[in-house]
């Protein structure tokens, strides 16, 4: 049975837990520049389990934009099948509709969770519907768009389709990611995505929002069970999880740990292990 993920994120007070996005710094470490670790999933499964090992994090996170990436870059049939439709909501439904990165997802989800078993919660990162619209159509026409909530209701209904898929796999939870140039206005906004919110019910998934806020911010409808917002944000003592990042590494304090809930940060591609190793080392102790 999956780990509840928000038990698991607010329990330790004191020692709040630590959910590292290690991607980008892992994948400049381990792997030549360009290289795909989505070939199968035996590869995805070797880089993931030294990724992961190298940074200790507390959670197990996929990264489901890292793949779209690498299938777009690698596929020749992938914009393709994206491209050309005057509606906003098509890019994004071949997307997530293509056979090969599903698949491949699917197959790597259940190694990893035969990997980690109930030690550490899996979670599934995507962008939010309103990003991913904008992620997809930027990829596929090279245009911008501004999704009506019309539009991000029905790219809502996909991911929900979508995230289906992956009933059968040990998921403790599902992050969606705002980009910071595209965030939503208010927390009515957020009610958007609720076919998504509803799915993530019905098989008992936790739902989260990261939230990248420059300077105000507003708290998330009920439907969402966390939130992870910068720590220097005007919300942050009511979010569960306090993104530290750019007080972390900019500053290179870590006097904005979080007191209750969870800590999370980004490793940027440039920062050396030692420094990695020594700052990480210091959060724990």
């Amino acid at each position: 049975m999956a780990i509840d993920l928000v038990k698991y994120l607010s329990a330790g007070e004191g020692t709040p837990k630590l959910w590292i996005d290690f991607n980008a710094y892992t994948k400049k470490l381990l792997l030549a520049e360009g290289e795909n670790p989505w070939t199968n999933p035996a590869a995805y499964m070797s880089f993931y389990g030294q990724a992961h090992g190298l940074v200790n994090a507390d959670v197990v996170v996929m990264d489901i934009w890292d793949l779209f990436h690498h299938w777009m870059l690698e596929d020749e049939e992938a914009i393709p099948s994206m491209a050309g439709k005057k509606r906003i909501t098509v890019a994004a439904k071949a997307m997530l509709e293509a056979y090969a990165p599903r698949e491949l997802l699917a197959e790597v989800l259940t190694a990893i969770s035969n990997n980690y078993g109930d030690s550490v919660p899996i979670v599934l990162v995507i962008p939010s519907p309103r990003s991913l619209l904008i992620k997809a159509n930027k990829a596929a026409n090279i245009v911008d768009v501004e999704p009506e909530e019309a539009h991000i209701d029905t790219a809502s209904m996909y991911v929900a389709d979508y995230l289906r898929y992956f009933s059968e796999v040990n998921l403790s939870g599902v992050l969606l990611r705002e980009d910071p140039k595209s965030m939503p206005e208010s927390a009515e906004e957020l009610s958007w995505y609720q076919p998504l919110y509803n799915v993530a019910k019905h098989y008992r998934w936790s739902v989260g929002i990261h939230l990248p806020f420059s300077d105000t911010g507003f708290n998330v409808p009920d439907d969402v069970d966390f939130s992870i917002v910068p720590s220097t944000c005007s919300v942050a003592d009511s979010s569960c999880g306090k993104d530290i990042s750019k007080a972390l590494w900019e500053s290179k304090s870590s006097n904005c740990l979080a007191g209750n809930g969870f800590n999370y940060l980004t490793i940027p591609e440039e920062i050396t292990p030692e420094l990695v190793l020594d700052t990480l080392s210091n959060l724990r102790a």
